[in-house]
């Protein structure tokens, strides 16, 4: 339980302080690409646990509008997004550490987080 809130922990500060650091741009496409990859993660792996489908496009809707409005030019936007979808469909084959139970925590905070 405390590695999923060590996690949670981590993509909620993305969530909210992705943005608020000026770093060089290879630095900036990395967090991008991150933000992309946890994004996905729970997505995906809301898919596997068959969460709520509007909640599930919810979050992803939101997700993508956070990595699209974080992104510098267009080349960075459909990188991240590239990285976004395939990381979904990765993860929604593949059941969440911990399983579906525990991971509801996490996608209910995610979700809550995202902007």
């Amino acid at each position: 339980m405390t590695r999923h809130f060590l996690n949670t922990l981590l993509i909620a500060t993305t969530f909210t302080g992705a943005a608020a650091y000026g770093t060089s741009a290879g630095a900036q496409e990395d967090r991008l690409l991150a933000l992309a990859r946890d994004s996905a993660i729970i997505a995906g792996g809301a898919r596997y646990c068959r969460y709520d489908p509007d909640d599930i496009e919810d979050f992803t809707a939101k997700a993508e509008a956070r990595i699209s409005s974080l992104a510098k030019d267009e080349y960075e936007k459909i990188l991240a997004r590239l990285e976004f979808k395939n990381i979904v469909d990765a993860y929604t084959v593949k059941e969440p550490q911990g399983g579906c139970s525990d991971f509801r925590a996490v996608f209910d905070r995610s979700r809550r987080n995202v902007q």
